[in-house]
């Protein structure tokens, strides 16, 4: 059962766990509040605007948003509610003040003390050493290079979704999406509100953050969504959350070359057209890397090549320790020929 095009606030209570729930707001949003609406079962989570947002907000666009969804098959909207955030009601009645959209699903909060944290996918940008400086105040782990790949392909099966359906992600970023690895991976898209259909107008002005910004003037398109998505995985396997550049030797340790070509072509500039079956081709590839059992990657010299728990793409720690015995000893090698002939032994 769903809500009317439009509530009201004064429909709105906190939920009764709304407490436990630490929901930080960024970008447009002035708060989150999980509420609950009289009549209807479930939680909602309450996204209220701030000034500078609703003195942009195209209210028609929205509520086209809020019917569109609505007015999908029954499959469909199954299928969009659990794997986006999306506006399912306007609030407000003389002035809109916000939406209502479904929160995440509950494996995909981390618990931080008392209170529950959403687990974003910028997570998987900490290399070894942040997660190990971070863990005693946030418990976060740290996830292998597998994980990350399993993970992107299915924030990657949602973008073309949303593709196929007529709709341009836009704000596509690392922040704009929730995940779990447990029981399998799965990805929840966020600021759906930021969506808009394909060649025509979106609720909320386009816009990036500096990090995520496009490289050339113009509206956002489904080959923007590519040249973000390729940058969300690179800067997820260098580990670095704003990286401009390729580390090739770190890619080529994790991703066959026909990978890191798709990957090229998108982030040298917005690309004017992308190949989105070889796109979902790897994306549906990446699925298989994360078994109960073992992780792997796939390479150009292997298929299926296990990978072990703890190292990362970018760099491994024990064959550095490793390189840093070996050059010791040969120090200390030269060190006693030296001797030896010094003193004429």
């Amino acid at each position: 059962m769903n809500p009317p095009d439009v509530v009201e606030e004064a429909d709105l209570t906190p939920a009764a766990d709304a407490g436990g729930y630490h929901l930080r707001p960024g970008g447009q949003a002035r708060s989150l509040e999980l509420c609950e609406v009289g009549g209807l079962p479930g939680r909602f989570l309450f996204k209220r605007y701030d000034e500078e947002t609703l003195a942009g907000l195209d209210e028609e666009a929205l509520l086209a948003m809020v019917r569109w969804r609505r007015e999908l098959p029954r499959q469909d909207r199954v299928t969009l509610d659990r794997r986006c955030a999306w506006p399912v009601a306007v609030v407000g009645r003389e002035r809109v003040t916000g939406i209502l959209i479904r929160p995440a699903p509950e494996e995909m909060f981390a618990e931080l003390r008392d209170r529950r944290v959403p687990r974003h996918l910028d997570e998987l940008t900490r290399s070894p050493e942040r997660v190990n400086a971070l863990r005693d105040h946030y418990g976060t782990r740290y996830y292998e290079p597998p994980y990350k790949l399993a993970v992107l392909g299915r924030l990657l099966s949602t973008v073309q979704w949303l593709h196929e359906q007529g709709y341009v992600v836009g704000d596509l970023q690392l922040r704009n999406a929730v995940f779990t690895i447990d029981p399998a991976p799965a990805v929840y898209l966020l600021d759906c509100d930021s969506c808009l259909p394909v060649g025509g107008r979106g609720a909320l002005p386009e816009a990036d953050p500096e990090q995520w910004k496009l490289p050339r003037e113009g509206a956002f398109t489904p080959e923007t969504d590519y040249y973000k998505f390729a940058w969300a995985v690179v800067r997820c396997l260098q580990e670095s959350a704003e990286t401009w550049s390729l580390d090739e030797t770190a890619l080529a340790r994790v991703l066959p070359s026909r990978h890191r070509r798709l990957i090229g072509q998108c982030v040298d500039g917005a690309p004017a057209s992308v190949d989105v079956e070889r796109w979902r081709a790897a994306g549906e590839s990446w699925r298989w890397l994360v078994t109960p059992e073992h992780i792997y990657v796939e390479t150009d010299s292997n298929l299926r090549e296990a990978w072990r728990r703890g190292r990362s793409a970018v760099g491994d720690g024990s064959r550095a320790r490793h390189g840093g015995v070996v050059v010791l000893i040969v120090v200390l090698a030269a060190i006693a020929v030296v001797a030896l002939v010094t003193l004429g032994v």
